[in-house]
């Protein structure tokens, strides 16, 4: 397994010559989210082989081709993200919320003597980026201020909150209370174009040119503290160089927004009969550049005991802001996905993804471009299931649906345990002839862990085990005519 290092600290470690960047950060504008609409939700996503509404430019092009009705659909998503951390021996909870546009487009299926020729356009959102993350532990092994140190000393908080002199030198190293609250938000989602045709009979391809755009915001409070008074100097006049002796806490606050912008294309075959369907899919490597802004805190706090020289007590706040821009390309992925009228109210489905993550890479960033190798050392291929089911109630116009998927950890060596397990449910109605109405929920969960910051000669030196539980809820509401 990875002792990888969360981005919570992330920030903490910026050099004077380039901006430290994580196999976290990448992933995060890599990922592509598991589809939109209720009724794909309600059949656990399992949709390559189903795409048979507007829902198809994300999950399989070649669908559209089925719709001989114009469609207009638009749908609310609820996502609620739940953490229980575990940093020393001590859990702590922390949960965020987030409500959003899930997607609105439009299908238009072309007239034709025969065959099908089908276009569509919208908008639809793939990944939501809502975290939390608290915890709160006596660290008897290391300490954040030594990672803090920067050649350059306009970055250099510990020096310039007189938590180190000049030399690099703190005693601060380890045993203090360590404890912090990390939020996340923001979303990445794509104005998709869209089309597919009939190319024989029961036989469509499909594409999606798509635009992505987003952003993410992060906000973080950290605070250390000498609870056990190991740091503590009572001597008369002590010069502010050495206030560190006097160490009673130190403040580190980061906030960072960025803007993400960038495209990619989707293509999707599908060979369809009266009773099952066979869909393929294939997705470019998407390029997105991420402009990011930025500020980092620092706050020192010293014990009230014995007096400063000159009577003049040292600097305890200080602060910069900076600005940070790099592009990261995704791997291909590739998809295949069945549906099977087992009843002619009984449908089945299944599908099966696959991505070589080790395919990241950074771009138009030459610092981090030299660090690809190491980036994709951290990543393995993996090869995500899904499953779903849908029955029409008879004598209604309700339809109840189920699903299954499992996404296994991209990050080499991570069990079984860190796959992402969502388990799925739904229903639809038709209200009137031209008018669907569908909602979906989906549960999932997930172990993970992270390394707060790294420290020299210490495996984990300050891990955050973490045990994930989510929550998205999903109304769609169509309009055929």
């Amino acid at each position: 397994m990875k002792n990888r290092i969360g981005f919570i600290l992330l920030l903490a470690l910026i050099s004077s010559t380039a901006y430290s960047q994580f196999s976290e950060d990448a992933l995060r504008y890599s990922a592509r989210g598991g589809g939109v609409s209720a009724r794909s939700l309600g059949m656990g996503n399992a949709y390559f082989g189903v795409s048979d509404d507007y829902s198809a430019v994300v999950s399989n092009p070649a669908g559209l081709a089925q719709m001989r009705r114009l469609e207009f659909t638009g749908g609310i998503k609820n996502y609620n993200f739940s953490n229980d951390a575990t940093y020393f021996g001590t859990t702590a909870t922390e949960s965020t919320t987030a409500t959003s546009l899930d997607n609105l487009g439009f299908v238009f299926p072309f007239p034709t003597v025969q065959g099908s020729l089908v276009f569509a356009f919208g908008y639809n959102r793939l990944s939501d980026y809502a975290t939390a993350l608290s915890f709160n532990g006596f660290n008897g092994q290391s300490s954040i201020i030594p990672t803090l140190f920067d050649n350059d000393a306009n970055y250099d908080i510990p020096f310039n909150t007189y938590l180190a002199n000049s030399n690099f030198y703190t005693p601060i190293q380890n045993n203090v209370n360590q404890k912090g609250n990390v939020k996340e938000g923001g979303s990445i989602g794509q104005w998709s174009f869209s089309g597919a045709i009939d190319v024989a009979e029961n036989i469509s391809f499909g594409v999606s040119l798509n635009l992505i755009s987003g952003s993410y915001s992060y906000t973080r409070n950290y605070i250390e503290q000498d609870t056990r008074n190991i740091y503590s100097n009572s001597q008369a006049d002590l010069p502010a160089d050495s206030a560190y002796l006097r160490f009673n806490s130190f403040y580190y606050d980061s906030y960072l927004t960025s803007d993400i912008s960038g495209g990619g294309i989707t293509f999707g075959a599908m060979y369809r009969s009266d009773y099952f369907r066979v869909g393929l899919i294939a997705k470019t490597p998407t390029s997105v550049t991420v402009k990011e802004s930025y500020t980092n805190s620092g706050e020192s706090v010293f014990d009230a005991t014995g007096t400063w020289a000159g009577g003049v007590p040292p600097v305890t706040k200080y602060s910069y802001d900076a600005k940070n821009e790099y592009g990261v390309s995704s791997p291909w992925t590739l998809g295949a996905g069945g549906s099977w009228y087992v009843l002619p109210s009984l449908l089945l489905s299944g599908d099966v993804e696959y991505t070589d993550w080790s395919q990241i890479e950074w771009k138009n960033n030459a610092s981090l471009e030299l660090t690809n190798i190491q980036l994709q050392s951290n990543f393995r291929s993996t090869t995500s299931y899904r499953v779903g089911v849908e029955f029409e109630v008879p004598n209604t116009d309700v339809r109840i649906r189920g699903g299954y998927s499992d996404s296994p950890s991209p990050y080499k060596g991570d069990p079984s345990s860190f796959d992402n397990v969502v388990y799925t449910g739904g229903a639809g109605i038709l209200l009137n002839r031209n008018v669907l109405l569908d909602a979906a929920v989906g549960l999932g969960s997930f172990k993970t862990y992270q390394n707060q910051y790294s420290f020299p000669g210490i495996t984990n030196p300050s891990r955050t085990d973490e045990k994930v539980t989510t929550t998205q809820v999903i109304v769609t509401l169509s309009y055929r005519f």
